[in-house]
């Protein structure tokens, strides 16, 4: 009987939800359900804290040639930020910054993911515990770090990179149907930057496997599109089909925002 609580759980659950790559229409519905319930019985500090999450949903989702992304200029946003900063709300500002840095990972904006990543960890320093959700935060941080490192070529992001991949090993020891996968791809992405070709060919095909036999179907579309980088960096035929494999397996999600968008930016 007790509303607080229940609804506490039931924003727990939506986070998780997305994190594992559950279907974004069934997503939708279901936050649009809790989203009423939580209005029904008064339960608004829930109710704004599945926010930023409605939010991505909605972006991933719904066809958009200019999505407003979280991490950038959304009012909305911004005034959620505003107003958990007056409550002392930590934990809901550190989950915005998460699925905010997720979602402009995705899009390929990776500076602003990175913003997001900064902006989580200044605050989290208020927190006892991080919440590090078996490995996810330090799966996508790697990729973000190993992004920026091809992009500026700067030592820091590479070392920040290892640091993220060596406490994934961790997390594969715990709990390897949902982290093994993560692992490959960051193991791919190191070797494709560090140009070790034939490693990191055999690293993206295993992500890609393990992945879709772990059931998470997002990312397996993510390590199908780096893979599609990765080939034609290298002038390798392949490309076409790890392309297409990952705007199929985007739509499989959902995702016909993302599908749409990663055709729009395939230069052939």
């Amino acid at each position: 009987g007790n509303i607080e609580n229940a609804m506490h759980i039931a924003c727990i659950h939506q986070v998780d939800s997305f994190l594992l790559g559950r279907h974004l229409a069934e997503l939708k519905a279901e936050l649009d359900s809790f989203g009423k319930l939580m209005v029904e019985y008064k339960q608004m500090f829930a109710r704004n804290r599945i926010r930023p999450i409605e939010l991505v949903v909605s972006n991933l989702l719904i066809s958009n040639d200019c999505p407003s992304l979280i991490g950038g200029q959304n009012i909305e946003i911004k005034r959620f930020l505003e107003q958990a900063t007056e409550k002392n709300d930590t934990i809901a500002i550190c989950h915005a910054y998460m699925v905010g840095c997720i979602e402009a990972y995705i899009f390929g904006e990776y500076e602003l993911a990175l913003n997001m990543i900064m902006k989580r960890q200044e605050a989290e320093k208020a927190l006892t515990r991080k919440s590090l959700y078996f490995g996810m935060v330090d799966f996508y941080d790697g990729l973000v770090y190993l992004a920026m490192a091809r992009k500026s070529n700067d030592i820091k992001w590479k070392l920040e990179a290892g640091r993220a991949l060596s406490k994934l090993e961790l997390f594969v020891k715990t709990g390897k149907d949902n982290c093994e996968h993560k692992l490959l791809l960051l193991q791919a992405e190191t070797n494709s930057l560090m140009e070790e070709n034939d490693d990191a060919f055999s690293y993206y095909e295993s992500a890609i496997i393990v992945a879709g036999k772990n059931g998470y179907i997002h990312e397996q579309a993510i390590a199908n599109e780096r893979a599609g980088d990765f080939s034609l960096q290298k002038g390798d035929p392949r490309a076409s089909g790890y392309y297409g494999n990952a705007n199929i397996l985007y739509l499989q999600w959902g995702a016909q925002c993302k599908a749409d968008h990663l055709c729009k930016n395939l230069p052939f």
